[in-house]
């Protein structure tokens, strides 16, 4: 194992983090141990120490930055003009969320296609120092962090500056894409204008409705709109997935409309396929039944009277609008005895939804995935749900689609310029009768119209082909180059 810093006291065989390993992450090496606040719970009033920690942290490195501004500008001079380096930075890269998995697939798939690209974030409080993961990826060693307001699992942290430096010296920039508005991406931007980067953003997180649906502190609400205001006014100009947030940057957020950049995002569809549908996987995790018994000995069989299979993949957690597919699902399932929903995937509203349906064998709980084992369950679905008011994009709606699978979604947000309605799943407003009706028709569609469901499961891989990582790379590299001529004449 290499070192990430230029000096450490911590050994090979050392536990890196308390966690359980995360799929596909591997640390490469790490930073030497340094002091850090102890991690802290949530508070509404704890919030506030961010802002001075930002502050009193830009403002010490004052110093070195203007130093690494000379010298930045210095080796830009000596490069040729088209040679574009960029930084993706967000804070909650060592977690498992949509932001997290997406950048860790397109940074390595720029890498490999001669784009210069690195991605930065915040070690999760785990860690006893920051690390690198997959030689790509640094987990910056934390001054500062606590638990998410309504959040569990997820943190608002602030990197130490010194290290960062140091690693923007040893791998000089031209650009940096915020990914949140988050205190880390505060600090990073302040000292990006400092040291002469230029810093722009990228609207993947609907914070205003998050802040509504999981804190109930009122004036938290306006705070963070406040914040998040003068965060966009700083780090412009703002991508954004779809033109629904397009259209609220521009009204809630007060960034002016040539400041909004619409690029589409992209996944690594070779990973799912249709092809990986009914090999066995949905019944690994799906309950047994016993059919009987011999002499003491029980005949067990897998459950195989269930003829419609739906599913939800991704983070368990409320403003996925889950409480209002849980109550749908209860009653959609009370009518039928031949449907049943898989959640995969985790998160602290999990539990929360294990005890709603215990007791209900139609509904199955897979755990969090990855690999080919998570692409066989979207593939095994015959349908995909998933009811979130807050996603910008929806990189699991493309997913689902790109193994076959028609999805159900919510008419706001980035998973409606997704999905055509009534081709490739269906796009509905959140109310009950409505999902209730669109679950009947899909029950009916897979046992009655066999012909018309394959002929959907055709058209959703299809579209699904829209969002390849060649397609969105090349339009976003085409973009950096645009800003870097604009910021570096």
């Amino acid at each position: 194992m290499t070192n990430a810093s230029n000096s450490t006291k911590h050994k090979i065989n050392d536990k890196l983090d308390s966690r359980p390993a995360i799929f596909g992450r591997t640390v490469t090496s790490t930073f030497r141990k340094y002091y850090g606040i102890k991690h802290k719970p949530p508070g509404n009033v704890r919030t506030c120490w961010i802002p001075p920690i930002v502050f009193g942290s830009v403002f010490l490195n004052i110093p070195k930055l203007l130093k690494l501004r000379f010298y930045l500008k210095k080796e830009r001079k000596n490069r040729p003009k088209d040679d574009v380096r960029v930084l993706f930075y967000s804070d909650c890269l060592d977690e498992t969320n949509g932001i997290a998995n997406n950048l860790r697939n397109v940074v390595p798939y720029m890498r490999e296609h001669g784009m210069t690209a690195y991605l930065a974030g915040n070690a999760f409080n785990t860690r006893p120092c920051g690390v690198v993961e997959n030689s790509y990826c640094f987990l910056l060693p934390r001054m500062f962090s606590m638990e998410q307001l309504g959040y569990a699992n997820s943190e608002l942290a602030i990197p130490r500056v010194g290290p960062a430096l140091r690693l923007l010296k040893r791998y000089p920039i031209d650009l940096i894409e915020l990914e949140t508005p988050s205190p880390g991406a505060w600090l990073i931007c302040l000292c990006a204008k400092v040291a002469g980067i230029k810093v722009f953003s990228h609207y993947r997180t609907d914070v205003p409705t998050y802040t509504k649906t999981l804190v109930k502190a009122k004036w938290m609400h306006s705070y963070v709109l406040w914040l998040m205001q003068v965060f966009y006014r700083m780090a412009r100009p703002v991508i954004s997935p779809c033109e629904d947030y397009a259209k609220i940057l521009t009204s809630e957020l007060k960034v002016p409309e040539n400041q909004v950049q619409i690029l589409p995002r992209g996944l690594p569809l070779e990973k799912f396929s249709p092809e990986l549908r009914g090999k066995g996987t949905w019944e690994k995790f799906s309950p047994v039944e016993t059919s009987g018994s011999v002499g003491n000995t029980a005949i067990s069989t897998n459950n195989t009277s269930r003829k419609v299979r739906f599913s939800f993949i991704g983070r368990i957690s409320k403003e996925k609008n889950l409480e209002f597919l849980n109550n749908v699902w209860k009653k959609f399932a009370a009518k039928h005895k031949d449907v049943e929903l898989m959640y995969v995937g985790y998160g602290w509203y999990l539990e929360e939804i294990k005890k709603f349906f215990e007791g209900d064998g139609s509904v199955h709980f897979a755990g969090e995935q990855g690999g080919e084992t998570l692409a066989a369950l979207y593939a095994d679905s015959d349908f995909f749900l998933f009811p979130s008011t807050t996603d910008t994009f929806g990189n699991v709606v493309v997913e689902a689609m790109a193994t076959g699978t028609p999805a159900l979604v919510s008419n706001y947000g980035g998973p409606h310029d997704i999905v055509i309605d009534e081709q490739a799943g269906r796009i509905l407003p959140i109310d009950e009768e409505q999902w209730l009706n669109a679950l009947e028709e899909c029950r009916q569609l897979k046992l009655e119209k066999p012909e018309a469901y394959e002929s959907m499961r055709k058209i959703c891989h299809q579209r699904s082909q829209k969002y390849t990582m060649e397609s969105s790379t090349k339009a976003q590299f085409d973009y950096f180059r645009k800003l870097m001529k604009e910021c570096y004449p």
